[in-house]
This record gives structure tokens, C-alpha cells and sequence, in this order.
């Protein structure tokens, strides 16, 4: 059976000491893009997997900022041995799509009071 491309949506609306956070459902697939949804007023985003089963492991960790974007968030490979990163050419790290299995938590902070963050994952179903 084919993977499938699919998307989730995160939406947390901020309270009065200026954060916000929501959970997905469990998924399992790789981290394809992040496209965030600001509100008017800059907030801090971040995305990582909640550690349920494991150690958590940050996706994406995005400064203040206020303007719409997509993000392809990729992670160093490492080797078999669990040396730290594998270079190309030297200098140019290898890099592969975050993998995943179970939830992601959205964290949003410094934001204003009753104002919405919305962020779509896409990932590759398993």
C-alpha cells in the first residue's frame, strides 16, 4: 500500500499571559512542511513531538515574528554508530525529513491575549 500525504492542523488560541498549546492526534510519517498561520501581532512558534514514549525532539523553533510562512524543517543524519553528522563534500550537512510517531505539541509564547495561531503539518502518512 502507497503512503499517503496528509495534513494536520494545530490551533491554539493565546491566553492572557501571552502562550498557547495544542496537541495532535497520534500520526506516524515523516515531517514533510510547516506552513504557519500568524496573527496579526508577533508570537514565538514551536513545534515538537510531545515525548510520549520517548524523548521529545524539536521540529521547528521559530522566533517572534508575525508574517505567514511554509517551512521544510529537515534533521542531520547521523552514522551508524551515532557519530554526529554526516558532510558531502565535506562541508554540506545530510540532512532527512524529521520522523515521527505519536503527537506533536504547538507551544506558541509572547503572544497577545485571544488572538489565534493556526499551523498545518504535512506529513507522509506510514
Amino acid at each position: 500500500m502507497p503512503n499517503k500525504i496528509q495534513r494536520v492542523r494545530l490551533t491554539g488560541t493565546i491566553i492572557a499571559d501571552g502562550s498557547a498549546t495544542a496537541y495532535s492526534q497520534p500520526l506516524a510519517g515523516k515531517i514533510l512542511a510547516v506552513q504557519v498561520n500568524y496573527p496579526a501581532a508577533t508570537c514565538t512558534v514551536d513545534i515538537d513531538t510531545d515525548g510520549e514514549g520517548g524523548a521529545a525532539q524539536k521540529i521547528i523553533d521559530l522566533a517572534a515574528a508575525n508574517t505567514d510562512a511554509t517551512y521544510y524543517p529537515r534533521t542531520p543524519v547521523c552514522t551508524y554508530a551515532g557519530a554526529q553528522t554526516i558532510y558531502w563534500e565535506g562541508t554540506n550537512k545530510v540532512c532527512e525529513p524529521f520522523v515521527v510517531n505519536g503527537r506533536l505539541k504547538l507551544t506558541v509564547a509572547s503572544g497577545t491575549d485571544t488572538q489565534i495561531v493556526s499551523v498545518d503539518i504535512i506529513y507522509e502518512e506510514y
